[in-house]
């Protein structure tokens, strides 16, 4: 099977049931089926084939559903671009993929503007009345309705995104239908309520990260009924949780906090909702039970990474159910491997550490990568016999149950102790006056490296160093607890909602002569 399949099959036997939504526009399954097709012939006849890359640039659009579906159906690979990024990074993007046609969506024209000069030659532009490239609307509308008739394998390369690039330049990661299938085959197993026809699912991650895309290829997997969010908007998100038979939602822990801010939460009504999906950066046990208490639904913790193709661990309602019956130590948890996925803590030798102590976490899965596009020494320095090295630091219970401390490259070392910043950001968002928190190791003289904090308070709210030590006393070890600490009005994040720790780094470690992540 190929990722296309599914849209296909809703699309012959129910052609008018609503594929996707956004704003006051709806597809039906017949209508995404037919303008696919269109623009999969039209690729054909530009000389896209098998392999060939073709990007998108621009906010979440129905076009990125049609350009991955015109990508399945002629083998070519989609390459949906961050349009956050500054052109030289575009263009990076760009040249290392090896784009061949570029499809620029509205509002993008002054980002195409500054892109314009660096652009590889023979790209083809695809945009609304710009100069210089094929008009979208028109070229289109020539293309003929069937479907190519082209042999392609489960294993063929569908989709290539791009890693955040916090270090070095950013690698493009390469998942194939197989990969993409088995994510939602994967998904549906361990989900409580899952997805179906009439029942509808909002996306409002951004296209260009996993969460986005995977999102909306498991709506098609699934025949549901697509949502979806030019960016995100908490009040937009929460007008259509009141109005549509909402089954899944996909939220980071930012967007969580950015709901639960919004004034008249209380009076909102959440009871269409049935189950609300997280992860992609960790979530405070404080954040996380103020969710559970306002949506009143099942939730379930994802972890994966753009590598796995998104979701390989789940902490399942049940999970959230027992922590709360008195285990909260559950709620610190990622959850237990999701069904064909094994999972194993190593040490820097890829040998298995002993239960409950922390490690670099493995990842065995069909979901696991093809490879990084183009870096051949990257993608087999991450991949051992099958297993990928996530990177993250964890360590695994009796029960089987993964407990993530932090990247690798986040932990600080500090008077030869280990400290996990995240146990510390934990420990610190109980604090009633915080609203958000990072934690860094910063140059020291005595102990190698000091822990620092950096605080966003809630509104009106005060709070000095002295009262947030005196708050961690009795929840973490004294090692442990930041002596310094800096307010700011928000904490630098990525379009994924992580936050950008080296941009929080980079000032304190300048000229230090240690790189750091």
């Amino acid at each position: 099977m190929l990722v296309h399949d599914f849209l296909d099959y809703y699309a012959r036997n129910t052609p008018d049931a609503p594929c996707l939504t956004q704003g006051d526009n709806t597809l039906a399954y017949g209508e995404i089926r037919a303008l696919s097709n269109r623009f999969a012939n039209g690729l054909l006849t530009l000389g896209i084939g098998k392999g060939d890359r073709i990007a998108i640039l621009g906010e979440n659009g129905a076009e990125h559903l049609l350009l991955f579906m015109a990508a399945s159906k002629t083998g070519a690979v989609a390459v949906p671009l961050n349009y956050r990024l500054a052109p030289a990074e575009l263009a990076y993007m760009i040249r290392d993929a090896g784009i061949q046609v570029l499809l620029v969506l509205r509002g993008m024209e002054s980002v195409l503007g500054a892109l314009r000069d660096q652009l590889p030659d023979g790209i083809t532009l695809l945009a609304h009345g710009q100069p210089n490239s094929l008009d979208w609307d028109h070229w289109i509308s020539q293309f003929p309705l069937d479907t190519p008739k082209l042999a392609m394998d489960k294993d063929d390369a569908f989709i290539q995104l791009y890693t955040s690039g916090t270090t070095g330049n950013p690698k493009g990661v390469v998942l194939s239908h197989y990969n993409v299938i088995s994510l939602a085959m994967m998904n549906d197993t361990a989900t409580p309520y899952r997805s179906n026809a009439g029942s509808a699912s909002i996306v409002c991650a951004p296209m260009f990260h996993i969460g986005g895309a995977g999102s909306v290829v498991l709506g098609i997997w699934s025949g549901q009924h697509i949502l979806l969010h030019k960016t995100f908007d908490p009040e937009q998100v929460v007008s259509d949780l009141e109005r549509y038979r909402t089954n899944t939602i996909f939220l980071v822990p930012a967007m969580i906090m950015a709901i639960l801010q919004l004034p008249d939460l209380a009076e909102r009504d959440f009871s269409k909702l049935k189950q609300v999906f997280y992860g992609a950066s960790p979530i405070s046990e404080t954040l996380l039970r103020q969710a559970m208490e306002a949506f009143r639904c099942d939730f379930v913790q994802m972890y994966g990474m753009t590598e796995t193709t998104g979701t390989v661990v789940n902490l399942s309602p049940e999970d959230h159910r027992e922590a709360l019956a008195g285990n909260p130590e559950l709620l610190r948890s990622a959850g237990r491997p999701s069904v064909g996925v094994q999972a194993r803590v190593v040490d820097s030798e890829g040998v298995d550490v002993p239960v409950g102590e922390v490690g670099e976490i493995w990842i065995k899965s069909d979901t696991n990568m093809l490879g990084y596009h183009n870096l051949p020494d990257a993608t087999a320095s991450s991949l051992t016999d099958g297993w990928l090295h996530t990177g993250d630091a964890g360590s695994m219970d009796d029960r089987g149950y993964l407990y993530l401390k932090d990247r690798i490259k986040d932990m600080v070392v500090s008077g030869g102790e280990n400290i996990y910043p995240v146990e510390v950001e934990n420990a610190l968002a109980k604090h009633d006056a915080v609203a958000d928190v990072a934690v860094i190791g910063i140059p020291d003289e005595k102990f190698g490296e000091a822990l620092l904090a950096f605080v966003v308070t809630k509104s009106g709210a005060t709070l000095t160093l002295e009262e947030l030590v005196d708050f961690c006393r009795d929840k973490i070890a004294g090692y442990k607890i930041p002596r310094q600490m800096e307010m700011l009005d928000a904490l630098p994040r990525n379009p994924a909602g992580k936050i950008l720790k080296k941009v929080l780094r980079e000032p304190y470690w300048r000229g230090q002569g240690r790189g750091v992540g």
